[in-house]
């Protein structure tokens, strides 16, 4: 007998309870908090122009200062942390133009350029490969705007192994806003319109790879179906994805495959396991995961209230754990050695802990 899909109406009380601490530095302060992989520590950047690192113990949280005045006028640029923290001993964040790595032990940044060209603004980027050390950011271009009010989309893989970043590929994505991609495990996965794709670093066109013909074939129902949110492991070959709508041709109708899925893969073949159904009402943003123990976090963003929940999805998949709501998860990040997840909330000059050192595995 298969085994029974979990809801997330049926999801189980995590077991550790959540700590709450007093946020160590003044909210006005906080400009971009992200992680590392120092245990026990995010890094943040404060608007006097110094990274500290934050360190969230068991029972309190505090600071200490890594380094003052390391790139001026920080407070100038828009600023957005790239996770997960895959690169050793080091914080990531696009600024504008930039895109910085920062060597906590060495207390060295590297700054590349993510564009040079004005019109263009880099709006997100995630880790295609540790070794070689690339890199995949999503970029808005402008240049078309004034005379028709289209904003144009590419992706670009840049390598970050030398002094100045070199762009390894480069794919044009239209002006319509509609895809959903991620990059992770030396590939990089696209949907565009209906269609699935999966690239190499140089994005020269799609591969023939298992994990697009798994996907194809459970997404085929003549457009009914879409792939709404994913997420890459950055170094394993797995993703979780999200499915949403209903199959819309007749041999198909019967099918209800709208939830959140994990997908394993090899050389020949990827493997498709659900994790939890979701109903149409239901809305799920997918989050990162855990550095370790293959944790995941999801945020139900629709019905309200918003809820923030965690699963283990490496392995033998665990049931979905209710965290509690959660207003604000754009700073949630994962903490290394002991496993937890921090919710930075300045709005409330608060810090809220969950503890998955001692979580069983299922």
């Amino acid at each position: 007998m298969p085994p029974v899909i979990p809801t997330l109406s049926q999801s189980l009380p995590f077991p550790s309870e959540a700590r709450s601490q007093t946020l160590p530095v003044p909210a006005e302060q906080l400009a971009l908090v992200m992680p590392t992989a120092r245990p026990g520590a995010a890094a943040v950047i404060l608007f006097d122009e110094t990274l500290r690192l934050l360190e969230l113990g068991a029972g309190s949280a505090q600071t200490s200062r890594v380094d003052k005045g390391y790139l001026p006028q920080v407070s100038g640029g828009s600023l957005q942390a790239i996770s997960p923290a895959v690169v050793p001993d080091a914080c990531a964040y696009l600024q504008s133009r930039l895109l910085v790595v920062y060597d906590l032990a060495k207390q060295r940044h590297q700054m590349h350029l993510a564009t040079d060209d004005l019109e263009e603004t880099p709006v997100e980027a995630r880790w295609l490969s540790v070794e070689p050390r690339h890199i995949a950011v999503l970029v808005r271009d402008l240049t078309r705007y004034l005379d028709t009010g289209q904003v144009d989309f590419r992706l670009r893989v840049l390598d970050l192994g030398g002094p100045e970043a070199e762009t390894v590929g480069q794919l044009e994505l239209g002006n319509d806003g509609g895809f959903v991609w991620d990059a992770g495990a030396g590939v990089l996965v696209l949907r565009k319109d209906n269609a699935v794709q999966v690239h190499g670093p140089a994005l020269d066109g799609p591969l023939d790879h298992p994990l697009a013909r798994a996907l194809g074939a459970l997404l085929a129902g003549s457009g009914g179906l879409r792939l709404e949110g994913l997420r890459l492991h950055p170094t394993q070959p797995v993703a979780v994805f999200t499915v949403a709508g209903v199959a819309s041709s007749e041999k198909d109708q019967d099918r209800d495959v709208s939830g959140i899925w994990r997908a394993t893969w090899d050389a020949q073949e990827a493997k498709l396991t659900p994790l939890v159904k979701l109903s149409p009402l239901e809305r799920v943003t997918l989050g990162e995961f855990s550095p370790d123990g293959g944790w995941l976090t999801y945020h139900q963003t629709e019905p309200d209230p918003p809820r923030l929940y965690a699963q283990q999805v490496l392995g033998t998949p665990g049931p979905p754990y209710a965290l509690g709501p959660l207003e604000d998860a754009e700073n949630l990040l994962w903490t290394r050695a002991p496993l937890a997840l921090a919710a930075v909330m300045p709005s409330k000059q608060r810090v809220t802990r969950w503890d998955f050192g001692k979580t069983p595995a299922p």
